[in-house]
């Protein structure tokens, strides 16, 4: 059979390699880099909130340290050029150190491997400069004998601007209104504090993944609070948040304020309501029957109600709670000096009239001379509390 000749250089391929695709070994490698990636890239932060794209979606950074999240910038410029330059003979690729890179001396056809490092920067202003050296090491033939071994400089200019989400934040934008109220009462102090902290947990849990879960403005009312919000979403996750600490109901308006221009499509902003059982603890309340108790925890699950007949406590859900239709009940409430006890009554003394009164004996131990907390509903007294 005849020598074979690189059409390109002329070196026979008994010196040369075998050929490929009419190349010696060398030519191959020098018609067919690997490493296409230009001389310069530009890329973009958040001088607002730190973020930046990644492939097309604005991200929170890894570290807001200003050097680390610059270099963290740059890096991911250089990696989604790199990737979207490779040759189309590359399949996967792999990032290692440079020490690790340099110990390769073979690769699977379609496989490469990437170092970079800078080698120069300037990040005391922006745009922040980062030139790095970038190699690469990859096989795209069987015939190969060497792999393709590229180095290339890139400068990385890492410039500020002003992401969507900050864009419309700073804007003053919300999408929805997260309203709180309690049923038939305002809400308490104590509920104030705990939903605030609920919120704001919240949020933090969301905005991991929905940038737009921010909270634009909060403000308190007599009634209650207002959350104005980044989305609707994000209200809607609040709100049932609210919901399964608190108990309730939520329910949802809207309402029409503009056109889109894009789309001509009508724009409405959505009233999302969470509407909080009238219960507290320390409520008295009374059931369908007649029964009396003091309200010992609300949440999501219903009522824990303690009995003030027999100081038992039970748990109602809120569905329960509604059919056997507990609610608050008018009662007074006073101390009482206990003046006798028998095995079977306590005889009491109103600590505000004076008047003296006989009830049947708690379920708790009781000692003459000590003063409790007594509750009255209709024409029935009831201990509150053990001293």
């Amino acid at each position: 059979m005849s020598e074979r000749f690189c059409y390109r250089c002329g070196i026979s391929e008994s010196e040369g390699g075998p050929l490929i695709e009419g190349l010696c070994q060398v030519c191959y490698r020098k018609e067919n880099p690997v490493l296409l990636i230009g001389d310069e890239i530009n890329t973009e932060l958040c001088q607002n909130c730190g973020s930046y794209r990644k492939r097309g979606i604005w991200v929170d950074p890894k570290s807001y340290e200003l050097e680390e999240l610059i270099f963290e910038v740059a890096e991911n410029a250089l990696l989604e050029e790199l990737e979207d330059s490779f040759s189309d003979k590359i399949r996967e690729y792999e990032v290692l150190t440079p020490d690790e890179l340099e110990e390769i001396d073979d690769l699977p056809v379609g496989r490469a491997v990437v170092s970079f490092e800078p080698v120069d920067f300037h990040i005391e202003h922006f745009p922040a400069i980062i030139v790095y050296e970038v190699r690469v090491k990859a096989r795209t033939h069987e015939l190969q004998r060497e792999l393709h071994d590229e180095s290339k400089r890139v400068t990385v200019y890492v410039r500020q601007t002003v992401c969507p989400r900050c864009q419309k934040f700073l804007g003053g934008y919300f999408e929805a209104i997260l309203q709180v109220r309690a049923e038939g009462r305002p809400l308490s102090d104590e509920e104030r504090k705990a939903i605030g902290k609920l919120v704001e947990e919240k949020v933090d849990e969301i905005m991991r993944k929905d940038r737009m879960g921010f909270i634009q403005d909060t403000i308190e009312k007599e009634e209650g609070l207002d959350f104005y919000m980044g989305s609707t979403s994000s209200a809607r996750k609040i709100a049932q948040a609210i919901k399964e600490r608190f108990g309730g109901t939520i329910s949802e308006a809207y309402e029409l304020v503009g056109m889109d221009r894009q789309t001509s499509r009508e724009v409405y902003r959505t009233s999302v309501s969470v509407r909080i059982p009238k219960f507290r603890k320390g409520d008295i309340v009374s059931d369908r029957k007649g029964n009396v108790y003091e309200v010992e925890k609300v949440d999501g699950k219903g009522l824990t109600l303690r009995n003030l007949e027999n100081w038992e406590n039970e748990h109602l859900d809120w569905k329960t709670a509604r059919r056997e239709q507990v609610d608050t009940v008018e009662h007074e409430e006073s101390e009482a000096m206990v003046t006798s006890v028998t095995p079977g009554e306590v005889q009491l003394m109103d600590m505000g009239n004076y008047e003296t009164y006989e009830l049947n004996r708690p379920p708790f131990e009781v000692s003459e001379g000590e003063v409790y907390r007594m509750v009255r509903v209709g024409r029935r007294r009831y201990f509150r509390s053990r001293k």
